[in-house]
């Protein structure tokens, strides 16, 4: 029976799977690295402690598998900004989506402007958006652009370290950067004149190919990481292939993740619903697109209560429990701590109590915390349905599923039936999908 392999480059750490063809994960290696906060707002990586830390899981998956796999496909986070100078080396490290300093650049975009962007590129005008930083970086540091000649992000730099293809983007991380047009599958030469601010875009850009492209290695890489002749397949973005990976490519079957952020992802085809309801609208393959919208405030702003009120509780679960079995009050929390993006779509919205008095409790605390996280996850959903069906089904994944009672909690107030999902590691395996797919047809 055939292996896949799925290297998943997450924001903090690494995973490299592989899955036998019943999509059974038969091994496993994983590895973190550092998110670095340098300045306010910024959150970045050093792109070559991701690379190292990649290729130690990739030689030692390798070294333990029964067989050789027959394929491997990437996957790596969205929204990512990383320029490369003439040879190809990085001037700076990488901008996360989590990097918030082309707030400063915001105001630049009037509402007919951010609608416009969004029903073409599918991206929201948001400072997580390479479109938006590619703006502040204008404004705020043309001596860094001036430095660089390539706009890249880990994907591209990966292609062209570890192939002969030089600087290419599959399409799912390219439809991601607020760049991209949708139905042409070109850079958007009016949303790289936003970009630029009026002015000529300044850096080449990568050629964009379809996520089953097969890539060459560098003969001494290959060999370095034990992979060679294993067909190579550049995949795409972790949100699409996690949907890919659990197996929702149709409307109805909805993802619903709270981890330490939190997201909503619908499968559908077509490339323009959504864009009236700030949701963003990716590519995955061929005619099908992946819509929803994605919170920073998820299980962080559990851990910052439990945090302050951990001495009223044994544990973070003990909390929960506490939380979901307590009544309702008069007691609302705006769970906004971290900034946001879905559903409002404000890097500088901040969380706040409403009628917090002494009367309320620890407890009461904990519910209207947890209430407002689940309720701003479910406003996503809500958006999500009206732009395309009512779910039948969400499937729920990421850390809150370890609490039974927080799931029962979110199926009580979405009024959805919600079933956890099992499949292990869904980006990963959606990258492992992605070769499958794609070997058959190059073989």
């Amino acid at each position: 029976m055939p292996l896949y392999l799925g290297l998943d480059l997450g924001t903090t750490s690494a995973k490299v799977c592989a899955f036998d063809e019943d999509g059974k994960m038969v091994e496993e290696r994983s590895g973190g690295y550092e998110l670095y906060y340098p300045d306010e707002g910024a959150a970045v990586q050093d792109v070559d402690e991701i690379i190292a830390v990649a290729e130690k899981l990739l030689r030692e998956l390798m070294a333990v598998l029964p067989q050789r796999p027959a394929g491997i496909g990437i996957s790596c986070p969205m929204h990512g900004v990383l320029l490369l100078d003439a040879s190809g080396a990085p001037t700076g490290p990488i901008m996360t989506w989590a990097d918030i300093r082309s707030q400063a650049v915001m105001d630049q975009f009037s509402p007919d402007e951010r609608d416009e962007l969004r029903h073409r590129t599918g991206t929201p005008v948001h400072p997580m958006s390479p479109m938006v930083k590619m703006r502040w970086l204008t404004e705020e540091r043309p001596a860094e652009l001036e430095k660089a000649t390539y706009l890249s992000d880990l994907k591209s730099f990966l292609v062209d370290k570890w192939t002969t293809d030089g600087h290419l983007l599959d399409e799912q991380l390219a439809s991601a950067t607020g760049l991209l047009n949708l139905e042409t599958r070109e850079w958007d030469e009016d949303a790289l004149r936003v970009a630029a601010n009026g002015k000529p875009f300044p850096l080449r850009l990568p050629r964009v190919v379809p996520a089953g492209y097969c890539l060459n290695w560098k003969t001494d890489i290959a060999d370095r990481l034990g992979v060679a002749d294993i067909p190579l397949y550049i995949g795409g973005s972790d949100g699409c292939l996690a949907n890919l990976g659990s197996g929702l490519l149709e409307p109805g079957k909805v993802s619903l993740t709270i981890g330490t952020s939190g997201a909503v992802r619908v499968t559908h085809k077509g490339f323009n619903a959504g864009t009236d309801h700030q949701l963003f609208n990716y590519l995955l393959f061929d005619d099908y697109a992946v819509l929803g919208g994605a919170t920073n405030n998820g299980g962080k702003v559990i851990e910052w209560l439990f945090d302050l009120l951990g001495s009223h509780f044994d544990n973070i679960g003990n909390m929960i429990e506490a939380a979901t079995g307590a009544p309702d009050t008069d007691l609302r929390f705006l769970p906004y701590l971290n900034g946001e993006r879905a559903p409002i779509w404000d890097a500088l919205a901040t969380a706040s109590f409403q009628n917090l008095r002494g009367n309320h409790t620890a407890v009461d605390m904990a519910r209207a915390v947890l209430l407002g996280v689940t309720d701003n996850v479910i406003e996503i959903l809500r958006q999500v349905e009206q732009a395309t069906c009512p779910a039948e089904v969400i499937y729920a994944s990421g850390g809150f599923t370890r609490s039974q009672a927080w799931v029962d909690l979110l199926a009580e107030r979405s009024g959805r039936r919600v079933e956890v999902a099992h499949t292990p590691q869904a980006s990963a395996y959606g990258a492992a999908l992605i070769a499958k797919r794609y070997a058959s047809v190059t073989t």
